[in-house]
């Protein structure tokens, strides 16, 4: 039996990650990145100069009392700190320059692939969970790669380049110093496998506290309704603490390390005092005696080694963490749960037919079946009412012509044409829905109707007379900065029958030949009300209206019934007809439902 390949390590899987993640994003910025790599090299070889002309220096003409040749070596030596110090400062800038422009088409590319997927994707994650992958995770990869990754590179120079001076200086002493290595490896590696442990469990945390902090304020009043605040911040409460230990530990490990560090670096510094002590009494030379200058440049590369490796757990936690976060969005972007359409267009002007032929849906795999083998059709100008008890499949009806969800059997056709071979943006141009629970942004109101469309945007006038049309100019009118005023997130501002007006005059400012109205006046004043009856009936009247309908007046004004039961179409024909002819219709009317 053939041996499975050894899967990488977790830091190289990590890193594996992170490159394939960020490369298509960095590459347009190769230029900026050849600086970087030109600078950080170059940099390095500045900075372990400096303890060579600090051994010269000491040895050679401050030993011999040569004020010249000291004069030199020290202008030498500071031509390396300025030498390293533009160099570095150029490999900085040219990083951040590089990582700020990848990460704004990172984070613009992950919002992209969000807003481009189904409702499926939006149904098995939580807001908190989408929002931590566009913000908190973008932020630990721009953390790494302008704090941790090219310093952790550049480092790794340093510290390969600073060993070799010290090995050229003296070997001997460079393999006594370094004797605790081994330790030094085996400490290292064991907080590097604990780190990446650690901060993989912190992002499930942190993406569980932040979707429940997000459902818990777009709750907030339901949660005071029921007197629920002390049980919903007790499960707060508990995972925020979850995350509390999670951090306590991998604080704990990084401080650890730290310590550790410190510790060696000193051991270290010792070791090589006891060696040139021991060799005092033998020639200066190789296998003898340490000269002060040696040792003194030596102490100073020792610092300069230890200096990264203690700053190496700060590294490693940044890498760790967008290891971490890098996966995750791998794993975001991975996932494509896009609606399916093509590129076909409708030919000819004017309402399309509506025909949903043999259409069966369920919602997941192992759901039940919320449509089986529904055929209906709509025809031009006409007024269509979805009716049935709830759950019966009115809304997943509606939600499949909007293309909310793909993944259906059976055929929905306009004009023959399959919805699912329609090109997208012709889809929007034919549909236009009014929803029984609108969704306003923290806009202006005039901007909550037009929904920055730049033709509508560069009509007022166009906004205005939909506003008009559903009654909605009066209210709007009457506030101090009228369709410039400011509308709190989710139309918190606004009363429920103000909202529902706000989205009727959407559908009235586009053009879309067909209108999905899902009717709603629970809780809206007898006013309200019968604007909204005004305004749904100046629609009724010029568009092809499919109606989610809960009222008999509605019922009562449609061309055609479709009635559902648990997914199937039981019943279809005109409200008096179905009164004749169907008890499961009558009784549905019977009992006031619709």
């Amino acid at each position: 039996m053939t041996a499975p390949p050894a899967s990488p390590s977790p830091a190289r899987a990590g890193l594996a990650a992170s490159a394939r993640l960020l490369w298509p994003f960095l590459a347009p910025h190769r230029a900026w990145l050849w600086a970087v790599a030109l600078a950080t090299p170059l940099g390095v070889a500045a900075d372990a100069l400096k303890p060579v002309l600090m051994q010269r220096a000491i040895d050679g003409p401050i030993s011999a009392h040569d004020p010249a040749g000291a004069w030199w070596y020290a202008g030498a030596f500071a031509g390396a700190v300025v030498a390293h110090f533009l160099l570095s400062a150029l490999g900085v800038y040219a990083l951040q320059v590089a990582a700020l422009r990848a990460l704004a088409a990172l984070r613009r590319g992950v919002f992209t692939h969000i807003m481009a997927q189904g409702q499926r994707f939006f149904d098995a994650r939580t807001t908190g969970a989408l929002m931590t992958r566009t913000t908190t995770d973008v932020e630990a990869i721009s953390e790494s790669l302008s704090q941790g990754l090219v310093r952790l590179v550049g480092d790794a120079l340093l510290i390969t380049s600073t060993l070799g001076v010290m090995l050229w200086m003296n070997a001997a002493l460079t393999l006594v110093a370094f004797s605790v290595s081994p330790l030094l490896v085996w400490v290292v590696n064991l907080c590097r496998r604990k780190l990446r442990e650690l901060y993989g469990a912190l992002r499930d945390v942190q993406s569980d506290l932040n979707g429940r902090f997000a459902e818990s304020i777009k709750g907030a009043a339901e949660v005071r309704r029921y007197g629920a605040e002390a049980q919903v911040e007790g499960r707060f409460d508990e995972r925020s603490r979850e995350f509390m230990r999670l951090y306590h530990r991998a604080n704990w490990w990084d401080a650890g390390l730290y310590a550790i560090m410190d510790g060696l670096s000193s051991l270290s510094v010792g070791l090589a005092l006891a060696y040139a002590a021991h060799r005092a009494g033998a020639p200066v030379g190789a296998g003898g005696a340490v000269s002060v200058g040696v040792l003194v440049a030596f102490i100073d590369a020792l610092g300069r080694v230890y200096v990264p490796i203690r700053e190496f757990s700060g590294r490693l936690a940044s890498l760790q963490r967008a290891a971490a976060a890098a996966e995750r969005l791998l794993e975001l972007l991975g996932t494509r749960d896009e609606v399916p359409g093509g590129a076909r267009r409708l030919e000819g002007a004017g309402a399309p037919t509506i025909r949903f032929e043999g259409v069966s849906f369920r919602y997941a795999p192992d759901a039940p079946l919320a449509l089986r083998d529904v055929t209906f059709e709509v025809r031009p100008g006409e007024v269509v009412a979805l009716v049935g008890a709830t759950g019966s499949g009115k809304s997943t009806a509606a939600r499949l012509l909007l293309r909310a969800y793909g993944g259906y059997d059976g055929e929905i056709t306009l004009n023959d044409v399959p919805l699912r071979e329609l090109d997208p943006r012709e889809a929007r141009r034919q549909l236009v829905a009014v929803h029984q629970d609108p969704q306003l942004f923290k806009a202006t109101l005039a901007e909550n109707i037009h929904l920055w469309d730049p033709a509508l945007a560069a009509a007022p006038e166009r906004v205005r007379e939909a506003a008009r049309r559903a009654r909605a100019s009066g209210f709007i009118e009457s506030l101090a900065a009228g369709y410039e005023s400011e509308c709190a997130s989710g139309g918190a501002s606004l009363s429920v029958g103000q909202r529902q007006l706000i989205t009727i005059a959407r559908a009235f400012a586009r053009p879309a030949p067909v209108v999905i109205l899902d009717e709603a006046t629970a809780s809206v004043d007898a006013l309200t009300e019968r604007w909204i009856d005004e305004a749904t009936a100046e629609l009724f009247a010029e568009r092809t209206v499919i109606v989610i309908a809960h009222r008999l007046s509605t019922i009562a004004k449609a061309d055609r019934v479709v009635m559902l039961e648990r997914g199937a179409v039981v019943a279809q024909g005109r409200h008096e007809e179905l009164l004749r002819e169907s008890a499961a219709y009558a009784r549905l009317v019977g009992q006031g439902e619709g």
